[in-house]
Formats: structure tokens, sequence, C-alpha cells
């Protein structure tokens, strides 16, 4: 199973949230850059993903935002790929490819895979204790001439748990902590488990953390530089 799922390591994204002037706010400018850095269960790193803003417009009433990445796997460059982030009327979507990081245990892929479906929010007015909307994808493989069906992700029970400060190697911020469920099908295989996230206004997911149905942790990523 882990063999199948390593084609979903190209969606690590990056995750972004906006005050309502996303221009003034954000801290996003084209060539920036950002690292994030991935860690196995028992703290060992296993992978870093390198971000790079290609461009920052105005266009479909809000703020639109193109970011390459890369990950690198042992100094190795993987997979790579071109994201597209929202800002409208103060809340930030964010393409649903994110979450399938919590599916893998690797971090490469040869596999072209295409995903189509919804972007999750985060609101303007975030708070604690606040329910936010759940999220769907469906994905596609492809390689050749046309895509197979392959298969499906729901985000759901996601909600704000508290307001709070976390430092990590890229500073010290005031953020929100998050939590969610997630169920990924494919096939007859149903996958259960959930994530904690911690959110800061104007930057995104600065952590993450990946849960097992039982509970047991499987990985946490963590930015840890900003240039």
């Amino acid at each position: 199973m882990k063999t199948v799922l390593t084609i979903f390591t190209f969606f690590c994204t990056l995750q972004v949230v906006f005050s309502q002037n996303c221009e003034d706010i954000s801290p996003y400018k084209e060539g920036m850059q950002l690292e994030y850095t991935n860690y196995n269960k028992k703290g060992k790193e296993r992978s870093k993903e390198t971000y790079k803003i290609q461009s920052v417009t105005n266009e479909d009433g809000g703020l639109v935002i193109k970011i390459a990445n890369t990950i690198a796997d042992k100094g190795e460059e993987g997979v790579s790929g071109v994201q597209t982030l929202k800002c409208v009327n103060g809340n930030f979507y964010v393409e649903m490819a994110g979450y399938l990081a919590h599916q893998n245990e690797n971090q490469q892929s040869t596999l072209q895979l295409k995903a189509e479906g919804d972007f999750v929010e985060f609101p303007e007015e975030i708070k604690t204790g606040l329910d936010l909307k759940d999220g769907n994808i469906d994905l596609k493989l492809g390689g050749g001439s046309s895509d197979i069906a392959l298969a499906s992700m729901q985000v759901n029970n996601r909600k704000v748990l508290e307001d709070t400060k976390i430092s990590i190697p890229a500073g010290e911020f005031d953020g929100y902590k998050v939590s969610f469920d997630y169920t990924f099908n494919m096939g007859i295989l149903k996958i259960r488990g959930s994530g904690i996230e911690w959110y800061v206004k104007g930057i995104g997911i600065v952590k993450s953390e990946s849960y097992s149905k039982k509970g047991k942790l499987r990985w946490t990523r963590v930015l840890t530089k900003m240039k």
C-alpha cells in the first residue's frame, strides 16, 4: 500500500491565509523563498520542501499567488509542481491537494497526479471554537494519453482549537491551532486519520502533524526558513 501512496507526495503544499487587505499583510513577493522540513514519527529529518513565489497578481476579484515547489529527499531533488492560491474578500482558499500528504510515508513520485475538487477556506474572522468548512477532492492518475480516476479524499470536522504562540526555526508567531479528520478512498480501500496544524495570519500553516486512526503520530512538517 505504501508503494501506491507515494504518488501523493507531489501535493505536499504550502497553505496560506491573508487578512481582508491581502496585499498589505501578505509577506509574499515574487522571488521569495520558503523552506519546510519533514520529520518522521521519531523526529528524524525525512525531507525538505522548497517553495518559490513565481507571481503575485490581482485578478478574478482577489489576490492570486503562483508558487513553484520542489521536494528533496536525502539531498536528492524529487517531485516538483506549481500551485495556485487565492484570496477573495479576506478569505483565503487553499487547494485540497495539500492534505494528501497525510496519506504518504515517503516524499517522492515519478507519476503525474491530477487533483480536481474543492479549495479549503480559512476565513478572515477566524477565532477559537470556530468550525471551518469541509473539503473534497478527486484524483486522476496521468502519464499517457488518458487519465484514470484513482481516488478521492474528504477533510472534515475542521475546528479552531485555540489561539496560541508557536516557536519554530523560522521564528516565533501568534497563531491558531486547528484540528481536522480525513477519509481517503481508493476503490475498496478506506483510510481514516487526523491532523493538527498551526496557522498564522499572513503566513499560513507553519507546522503540521499527521496522526493515524489510532491517534499515533506519523510525521511532522515545520517551516524552517523564510527569505
